[in-house]
């Protein structure tokens, strides 16, 4: 009789995985994940070798990353020399290692419920399995042929905007990156959201009666596409970058005097305002920071693109590391333990404060599912970067308008001055983007964001005025002005003026996010 679980696997198959464990805990099964048993303050390998002698058997996740991580391969390998029991969950079928081939196995790669519910049977009673295990064809859930579907007909719908460049570039391949699983979620979701707005901006300049059907049929069938993405079947089938990240809603524990643990906040000066805000409630607490790094019995690594290591020895010192931004060189004794995430923004000091003596509770409490090298934001700076991007895709369909017009094309000289104003605009825009999500340029600070919107501002202005210089003359040459259209100009004005109120709403409510986040000086 099966008991106690150890997971296998490879993190690409995360939210597989995720969704699985979750499944046998309802059951009562006890799971050893590593995501969510890795206690700080323990080496990793310690731990995974307990969880190996502990559990009777293991669930192997089969796939082609799984059997080439040499990782995974100590683990199965540990329980073939112990005996103990092994399962394999077929992801993908791949040529399997001809130790495996004769143990019993499940065929995930169809219907989840018929795998659940074999999966289930086995685990209460074992069978000796008729046929070999699959090694060759590809299966897949038929939410996954719906999506890619949905997906090829929404992909010829965007090139009609292909003036905004961002929503063909991520809507075109996204059948096949479907099929291969590797889609950024948060890229597809933003193109799938602008998608009818950027149709409906259209049919208003150009007064084209097929552009309003493609408004629709771009709303209906985004909004269709981005539930079926969303959806607990595609959750599972989408590597890490493409499914949506779990954060924890940290609770609070109610402990006012917690064991006193010494503690230090090893961190980059960039990071200096999130390390006095943990400092401080650290200390509020009553735990002692110590000057050195090697004094401390508990130490917490700020990781960013300005540190990814730490001198902390997990084997003697509580180690915590906690991610403040997105860092693909984080160093090998790093990435074996598990973080706490910052990215969203900073949540939870109080409770990390009132568990530090408790590193499982604090796990438990703050641990998330890993998001792989997803982009990650708080509220504030998300807000600022949509806000960005579409005043852009706006600001580009308003200079394609004159370009194309061809009542325009008698005014040379303004339709220059529309390619050098949209010219200054995307560049504006372009680096105010980069340094605002990668924290380095010269827009890695709030003062000069802000200024920046506003010279993006005074650009739209500008071409308003333009604007009004250009209908003075039509009207002057005798052109009907009213054959052109409602003019992109004026929509980028009110999506500018609605933007500011939405974006400062944001602002107001996420103050300390956008402190925290820019590099301190």
């Amino acid at each position: 009789m099966t008991n106690n679980i150890f997971m296998s696997y490879s993190r690409r198959e995360l939210g597989f995985v995720d969704d699985l464990v979750s499944k046998l805990e309802g059951k009562k099964y006890t799971v050893w994940l590593d995501y969510r048993a890795l206690i700080p303050g323990t080496p990793w390998n310690v731990q995974i070798d307990k969880g190996l002698k502990e559990a009777d058997t293991v669930l192997l996740v089969v796939s082609k990353a799984a059997l080439s991580s040499e990782y995974v391969a100590l683990e199965w390998r540990h329980f073939l020399e112990t005996n103990k029991r092994v399962i394999l969950l077929i992801f993908e079928a791949v040529d399997m290692p001809k130790e495996l081939e004769k143990y019993e196995w499940v065929d995930f790669r169809g219907s989840y419920k018929a795998g659940l519910d074999e999966l289930f049977s086995q685990l209460a009673h074992p069978i000796a399995e008729e046929h070999p295990v699959p090694e060759t064809g590809f299966k897949a859930p038929l939410v996954v042929w719906a999506a890619i579907a949905v997906s090829s007909v929404v992909a010829l719908l965007s090139l009609s905007e292909i003036w905004t460049l961002f929503i063909p570039w991520v809507l075109v391949p996204l059948p096949y990156k479907i099929y291969k699983r590797n889609f950024n979620f948060t890229h597809v979701q933003t193109a799938l959201l602008a998608l009818p707005i950027a149709s409906l901006l259209s049919e208003i300049v150009y007064q084209d009666p097929f552009m309003r059907d493609i408004v629709w049929a771009g709303l209906v069938l985004g909004l269709i596409l981005l539930f079926i993405l969303r959806s607990p079947a595609m959750q599972r089938w989408g590597r890490p970058e493409a499914i949506i990240p779990k954060y924890i809603n940290p609770h609070d524990a109610k402990i006012q005097n917690p064991t006193p643990m010494p503690f230090y906040v090893d961190y980059a000066v960039q990071d200096r305002v999130i390390a006095e805000d943990l400092i401080g409630t650290l200390k509020k607490y009553g735990h002692p920071q110590t000057g050195t790094i090697q004094e401390a019995k508990a130490v917490f690594a700020l990781i960013s693109r300005f540190k990814s290591d730490t001198d902390a020895v997990p084997e003697q010192q509580m180690l915590f590391p906690i991610l403040v931004q997105t860092n693909n060189d984080i160093s090998k004794k790093l990435s074996k333990i598990q973080w706490i995430d910052f990215r969203p923004g900073v949540r939870g000091l109080d409770t990390i404060a009132q568990l530090l003596p408790d590193p499982k509770g604090l796990l438990k409490a703050l641990g998330m599912r890993p998001v792989s090298s997803q982009s990650v934001y708080s509220p504030m700076i998300t807000a600022f970067y949509y806000f960005i991007l579409f005043l852009s895709v706006i600001n580009v369909g308003s200079s394609l308008h004159y370009i194309f017009a061809s009542p325009v094309s008698l005014l040379p000289s303004e339709i220059v001055l529309f390619v050098i104003s949209m010219a200054l605009f995307c560049g504006l825009a372009y680096f105010m983007v980069n340094g605002l999500t990668s924290r380095k340029g010269i827009f890695s600070s709030l003062g000069l964001v802000l200024t920046g919107i506003f010279i993006l501002g005074l650009l739209v202005y500008g071409q308003k005025l333009l604007d009004e210089s250009i209908i003075t003359e039509l009207h002057t040459a005798g052109v009907n002005v009213d054959e052109i259209g409602f003019s992109f100009v004026n929509v980028a004005e009110y999506v500018y003026f609605l933007g500011i109120i939405a974006t400062g709403f944001v602002f107001l409510r996420n103050r300390r996010d956008a402190k925290q986040w820019f590099p301190a000086k």
